[in-house]
């Protein structure tokens, strides 16, 4: 899985392209606590570029939105392919997480 982080003014924009799964969420955790460690307002994961993800992966999204909502950091998520969506509707996570069509209106919310 590829991980690509930038800012957009206080908010962290961390784009994902591959496989969410058990194998890379020890990485992702790291970039995770990285950005949450500096404190953004609010945190978008853009998962356009996923193409699976398991329960592994699942469960880091959990948690981010759980530490997030301790150090009150929004998380939103992005750009959910149609694989991905029916994953988290599957786990009924779909109504856990902010969901947003476009990356501009996760930034906006």
């Amino acid at each position: 899985m590829k991980t690509e982080r930038k800012f957009v003014g206080s908010i962290a924009v961390i784009q994902l392209t591959g496989k969410l799964n058990f194998e890379v969420t020890a990485d992702l955790r790291d970039t995770l606590r990285e950005t949450i460690s500096q404190k953004p307002s609010k945190i978008v994961i853009n998962l356009s570029g996923l193409n699976h993800i398991d329960s592994s992966g699942m469960g880091l999204l959990i948690a981010t939105r759980n530490t997030g909502d301790k150090n009150e950091i929004s998380l939103a998520l992005c750009e959910a392919p149609s694989v991905i969506k029916k994953a988290l509707s599957q786990t009924n996570l779909l109504s856990y997480f902010n969901i947003f069509e476009t990356e501009s209106e996760a930034l906006a919310s």
